[in-house]
């Protein structure tokens, strides 16, 4: 391997996005892996009601050091100005603070914290505030649409050494949304907002699948009763939480984080597909689709979902830019240090939603502080059920139920 990093590292991902957005790899990778998700496919775009909400989803690998006003001011894209912004905006951060026994809160989380309601402003209320140390979660709603919000709780799960330690885990946000539509019809929606910190190291891809088992279980088990009524076995007694229940309970989830999951390929491959594709122009687009799709193949998230050993039913935007892990902290080379990391797609927002559309899916490649790059979603969101079918639902429940007794 070699030791020091030449200029041809340094890469521009504006530059990339522009030539690589264009193509429809993804879909030609889905196709190759016999995969029935819908990750990274150019879906038929839906017709949202006027009423429809947008969400904004945001994970931020800090690496035990505050981001400065200049970095962070990329949240001011999410405001609601003139009707068009985001409803929700979730601001998730991983490595926020040293892991160790602290008392108080760290000044690092209250300055992330700090910068989420300066860079949103005044018309954006915090709705859920929570850490499991280094893990940050801030979810924030527009003043527009706080009448609508039913309820709200929160929970975590720890995954760190014993399922104990702290230092990797999961914070959830149950939320729950109620809208009285003019038509006279009360339109309903139930969310999940997970930020997570998995295992980390390229082989312990088993680890992070058995990470993220435990955490949709777990939230399954802490999930409120006003928010999902427990799985119940035939006999009454409780079903065992899986979290199945839960990702099929609910309208939308959405599960982001340093995912930690990385690409199963040489440093020196990568980054000679990374240079390539930074030196290619607009009018060579097929050349940098294929040097994308080259990577993509070998990304173990892909690879995890297409088998179906983790994330079941998850789709995510098409990714446009080049991986957010590892740089050397300041800088836009990769990882320049003995170790010589492999240029990986760590950081990751993946959804499973009844009617969802992907508004855009990037990487802020001028927040140079940390080692990773944060990673930034924006989405459209149907409602879930309207009131009247939820009672017929409950109806057909009902007697489903007085059947099973009456045999």
């Amino acid at each position: 391997e070699s030791g020091d990093a030449s200029d041809n590292n340094i890469v521009d991902s504006k530059s990339a996005e522009n030539i690589i957005t264009e193509k429809g790899y993804l879909h030609e990778i889905a196709e190759e892996q016999e995969s029935t998700s819908t990750i990274g496919l150019e879906e038929p775009v839906e017709e949202f009601d006027d009423d429809c909400l947008t969400c904004s989803v945001v994970t931020w690998n800090l690496a035990e050091s505050p981001p400065s006003e200049k970095e962070a001011s990329f949240f001011r894209k999410f405001r609601k100005i003139d009707g068009t912004g985001s409803d929700l905006v979730m601001i998730g951060a991983q490595e926020c603070e040293e892991i160790k026994p602290r008392r108080a809160e760290g000044h690092r989380s209250r300055h992330i914290r700090r910068l989420g309601v300066q860079m949103l402003g005044k018309d954006y209320v915090p709705l859920a505030i929570h850490s499991l140390g280094g893990i940050q979660m801030a979810l924030y709603c527009h003043r527009d649409v706080l009448g609508d919000v039913e309820m709200i709780d929160i929970a975590d799960v720890t995954c760190g050494v014993g399922n104990v330690f702290h230092n990797k885990g999961a914070i959830g946000a149950y939320l729950k949304m109620r809208y009285h539509a003019e038509s006279g019809v009360t339109k309903c929606s139930r969310m999940l907002f997970i930020t997570a910190h998995l295992a980390a190291h390229v082989k312990n891809v088993d680890a992070r699948n058995d990470d993220f088992k435990r955490i949709v279980s777990e939230l399954e088990a802490q999930a409120p009763m006003r928010f999902l009524r427990p799985r119940k076995n035939r006999d009454g007694t409780p079903a065992t939480c899986d979290g199945s229940h839960l990702l099929n309970s609910v309208d939308h989830v959405f599960f982001s984080g340093d995912l930690n999951y990385r690409v199963n390929l040489p440093r020196e491959y990568v980054e000679h597909c990374i240079n390539e594709i930074k030196t290619c122009t607009s009018k060579e687009p097929s050349a940098a689709g294929n040097l994308m799709k080259k990577l993509l193949r070998q990304d173990q998230l892909l690879q995890t979902i297409a088998s179906g050993k983790a994330f079941h039913g998850f789709d995510e935007g098409k990714i446009t830019f080049l991986p957010t892990f590892k740089f050397d902290k300041g800088t836009a080379f990769y990882d320049t240090s003995h170790k010589q990391r492999v240029p990986a797609w760590t950081d990751r927002i993946l959804f499973k939603s009844n009617k969802l559309q992907v508004l855009d899916y990037n990487s802020v490649s001028g927040a140079v502080h940390s080692d990773h790059r944060p990673v930034y979603g924006t989405f459209k969101v149907g409602w879930g059920l309207t009131e009247q079918t939820m009672k017929k639902e409950r109806s057909t429940k009902r007697k489903k139920s007085r059947s099973l007794r009456t045999r």
